[in-house]
């Protein structure tokens, strides 16, 4: 089998055409609501690659995952008032993104700390700020339909359809590799969160959970939107 002319080989390369996804898929930036989901999506699909491929490469050079795992810092500055989605796509970064994600107190905002590789960070401000919009544009969307919403609700029931969808994907990803691929990659992860467990234990010290008060979940608010959330599927295979 032949390498495709286009496709990136290096390290490098990988994460320099990352890169240029991101770019592609900023809004902000001129790009459609399609442009920027098909380039996140194959942004993704990249980075869990890359991901994988740097943790193998490091284990055939005997290097542990903690040892050789560059921890470093990234930041996003939001409202002092937090909008309910902030809470819930800040949970899908940490479940998906490969990073930790910590509230700073004190300011005329919020600022947010992201703790995880350079690499790891980029995306992860790339795909909040994405997500933020998608989050407002569909809220915006369906309240226009229905009678007394619940926006609390709405933006759960979003947060859990697309961390669903988002658990599918990566697991398609991680099942293109062989068992032992898969095997080795996982003990290199267990020791990438120590790195970053390490990072914020020396940086931020013992760090307190922040509570949530229990409230009612109107049912026709969640399940729409964990409807809608699965179909936002940022990182759907896509073909070369």
């Amino acid at each position: 089998m032949t390498d495709e002319p286009n496709k990136p080989k290096t390290q490098s390369e990988i994460l320099d055409k990352i890169r240029k996804l991101l770019r592609l898929a900023d809004t902000s930036r001129g790009a459609t609501e399609n442009e920027a989901k098909v380039a996140l999506s194959k942004a993704q699909e990249l980075m869990t690659r890359h991901n994988i491929d740097s943790a193998l490469l490091r284990m055939e050079r005997g290097e542990s995952g903690g040892g050789s795992f560059t921890v470093d810092k990234g930041n996003l500055d939001l409202p002092k008032t937090l909008n309910p989605a902030d809470l819930m796509i800040l949970s899908l970064l940490q479940s998906h993104f490969n990073v930790k994600t910590i509230l700073m107190s004190g300011g005329r905002g919020t600022a947010v700390d992201i703790i995880g590789a350079p690499a790891d960070i980029d995306f992860a401000i790339y795909a909040f700020n994405y997500l933020r919009q998608t989050f407002f544009r569909c809220w915006n969307e369906f309240k226009r339909t229905r009678t007394n919403p619940d926006k609390a609700s709405y933006y759960r029931g979003l947060r859990d359809g697309l961390n669903a969808e988002l658990k599918a994907a990566k697991d398609r990803t991680e099942q293109s590799y062989g068992d032992d691929q898969r095997q080795a990659y996982g003990l290199v992860v267990v020791d990438q969160t120590a790195a970053i467990t390490r990072f914020v234990e020396e940086h931020y010290g013992r760090l307190r959970s922040r509570t949530t008060r229990a409230r009612r979940v109107d049912s026709g608010s969640y399940f729409a939107g964990e409807t809608k959330g699965r179909t936002i599927q940022i990182n759907r295979p896509l073909p070369e």
